[in-house]
């Protein structure tokens, strides 16, 4: 018996903005995914090396953020195929298990 009953997951990418065009086409096309969410978010942190100077003035970052809920293993394989397609590129992603989701 699995740990989490419903055996989904959430997969929380936070992506540069100039990933994201990519990112909502490449999404689209996967069969796993029925759906998600996109935000516009910023990023903090003390890590400034990757910041421009205008940033670094701000102490903030533009990102968007996607959020994916599906199959824990669907998530898990997907985060696999991103790992591959965009190393190095400034993802950052949580990917977790889901207690419960419904329609409401």
């Amino acid at each position: 018996m699995s740990q989490y009953p419903s055996e989904q997951g959430l997969l929380i990418l936070m992506a540069p903005v100039s990933l994201e065009e990519t990112l909502v086409d490449l999404l689209l096309q996967k069969d796993q995914v029925s759906g998600f969410t996109t935000s516009n978010v910023n990023g903090h942190g003390r890590q400034h090396a990757e910041l421009s100077l205008v940033e670094q003035v701000a102490g903030r970052q533009k990102r968007v953020q996607f959020m994916i809920h599906a199959s824990f293993a669907e998530l898990q394989s997907l985060v696999i195929e991103l790992k591959q397609m965009f190393s190095d590129t400034g993802i950052h992603y949580i990917l977790m298990p889901v207690a419960e989701a419904q329609s409401i």
